[in-house]
């Protein structure tokens, strides 16, 4: 019953009290061997002759949902509330039920109750923070996480909660340090070891990853996600046949999951196994929302044609795309700039992979996964300028929106990830990057925040409205030491 409320509820003695705690004894014994049938006819037992209290509900609560009966479980929970309202455990656990469910808004409200009437509770608070991952609220989950580490025994799952947060807002040295503590812990901690292996492959830190993805292995050989990580570790250092293998392990873990099948047909293209188009046919069923998917598709069909047929039939935009970025325009809204100034930043200086220095703040890249009515006209107008352009669809990889406070920098950077310089595939070719200037700052200063391009060099002085278009293997810089807040939203795309 791990990670549901405690249980344990000291009261005052009775005659009623000694014959259930007998009953809830044989259940416990009938539970511990397996036989949960005689488990629940005990717990109904004590139902029917009136002997109840939290901790015997909440075990019965718990013990129906294991047993798949999971309208009884949340009907007996939400009943128990009623009569113990001050219970924090009841809450708890009917909240684990709803967030299993995936109803994740409940699960919340549920959880929040319970860390009101218990706020000291390292069960209570772990589940709470894990709710507010599952939601996407990072930096609130932060904020309890760290209060947990103040106010309780540090265990191995809030030092995984942490990791896990640090991890999806791309403070990963943070991540790498917390997963380790958690490890220290709890070295079977199987989901630290996985994530510890995800955070290091995604810093390029092979050996080390690969170490902690076997050990995850080791721990959980069903892991798909252990294989999955290690068949691109074994991808981006072109050891083609065992990440091919890797991809296959994983498949038959977990057999129907669209990302293994777009990265097994990656592998296939590039070792020249004509099932790369099965496979990546097979992803876009399995995912057909318009994604990174059906570029490879376009790819893949592509390099199945001659090279006249080639050149006929595919114009690609990267190679018609000339010397000069494209500069078109937007009107600002001051709505969106309000929306933005009150959404969660980071400092950017403490993202590792991050070029910005000095009072530079942003979002997460996940900008456009809100369901905000003013970012999705935002998303769709940016979607719509940006494939009439090219005249064909895109695919957006990130969102993100950048604030700098005054003086900052922007080092000379792409945004080419490893999978855009695979060998044969080639995706840096379909993939562009568009910036939004909302808040352009003082123009009247020695450094007003030209966008300067290398190879070959040129510098634009962007003003309000104005978007701006390159493809994303251009080198790019920013230096700016205004006074005045500059802010830019942008956009990494795919187009095919």
């Amino acid at each position: 019953m791990k990670g549901f409320g405690n249980k344990e509820i000291k009261n005052k003695r009775t005659v009623k009290d000694i014959v259930k705690e007998r009953i809830v004894k044989k259940a416990q014994e009938y539970y511990q061997k397996g036989d949960i049938n005689s488990s629940l006819k005990c717990y109904e037992s004590c139902l029917e002759k009136g002997l109840q209290d939290p901790n015997m509900l909440s075990e019965y609560g718990i013990i129906l949902y294991q047993a798949g009966s999971q309208d009884k479980a949340i009907n007996i929970f939400e009943r128990s509330i009623i009569n113990y309202p001050k219970n924090p455990d009841l809450y708890a656990n009917l909240s684990n039920i709803y967030k299993f469910k995936g109803d994740l808004i409940k699960a919340e409200n549920l959880i929040r109750k319970s860390f009101e009437l218990n706020p000291y509770s390292t069960i209570v608070l772990n589940n709470f923070i894990s709710i507010l991952i599952c939601r996407k609220q990072f930096y609130e989950a932060e904020k309890y996480a760290v209060l947990s580490l103040k106010t309780n025994q540090p265990n191995s799952d809030t030092f995984y909660n942490l990791g896990i947060i640090y991890s999806n807002i791309h403070h990963y040295q943070e991540s790498i340090i917390y997963f380790k503590e958690s490890i220290k812990l709890d070295e079977k901690n199987y989901n630290a070891n996985l994530n510890l292996g995800a955070v290091l492959l995604k810093l390029n830190r092979f050996d080390e990853s690969k170490k902690y993805l076997k050990i995850s292995i080791n721990l959980n050989p069903q892991s798909y996600e252990a294989y999955f990580n290690l068949g691109q570790l074994n991808l981006y250092t072109n050891k083609l046949i065992d990440s091919e293998k890797c991809f296959q392990k994983s498949l038959s873990i977990c057999k129907n999951n669209y990302e293994v099948y777009k990265y097994l047909s990656i592998v296939e293209f590039m070792n020249f196994n004509k099932n790369s188009s099965n496979s990546i046919k097979k992803a876009i069923e399995l995912n057909p929302s318009i994604n990174i998917s059906h570029v490879l598709n376009s790819v893949i069909k592509l390099n199945n044609h001659s090279e006249e047929s080639k050149a006929h039939f595919h114009k690609n935009p990267y190679d018609t795309f000339g010397e000069k970025p494209i500069i078109l325009h937007r009107p600002i809204n001051e709505s969106l700039i309000n929306t933005l100034y009150k959404r969660n930043t980071s400092n950017l200086s403490k993202i590792d992979t991050n070029p910005h220095s000095g009072n530079a703040i942003g979002s997460d890249y996940f900008l456009f996964k809100d369901d905000d009515p003013i970012l999705n006209v935002l998303q769709n107008d940016l979607k719509n300028i940006t494939s009439e352009f090219f005249n064909s669809e895109i695919f957006i990889e990130d969102a993100f929106f950048r604030i700098l406070q005054g003086e900052g920098k922007v080092e000379k950077h792409t945004h080419i990830g490893i999978i855009d310089k695979l060998p044969k595939l080639n995706l840096y070719k379909y993939k562009f990057s568009l910036v939004y200037y909302l808040i352009t700052g003082d123009d009247d200063c020695s450094e007003p925040g030209y966008l300067t391009f290398y190879n070959p060099d040129d510098k634009i002085l962007p003003k309000p409205g104005m978007i701006i278009l390159f493809p994303s293997d251009r080198p790019h810089s920013v230096l700016y030491n205004g006074k005045s807040d500059r802010m830019i939203l942008s956009i990494n795309f795919y187009s095919y």
